[in-house]
């Protein structure tokens, strides 16, 4: 997928690629977390939002 696809990807195209994305960032620590941070705006509505349904995930909650 490119990222000027992104808009138009539905959930399913969508899911792989960030869990492959959420995971190379997880190797790659805390200098990954610095440059997602990077392009993360003090007032992200939509990144809060989804911040707050991976933290869901994480946790064990919103299986199916």
């Amino acid at each position: 997928m490119k990222i000027d696809e992104i808009d138009t990807a539905s959930p399913e195209q969508l899911a792989p690629i960030l869990h492959a994305a959420l995971q190379r960032l997880g190797q790659l620590g805390r200098t990954g977390a610095v440059a997602l941070a990077a392009l993360v705006g003090d007032d992200d509505a939509d990144f809060d939002e989804a911040s707050g349904w991976i933290e869901d995930i994480a946790s064990g909650g919103l299986r199916r």
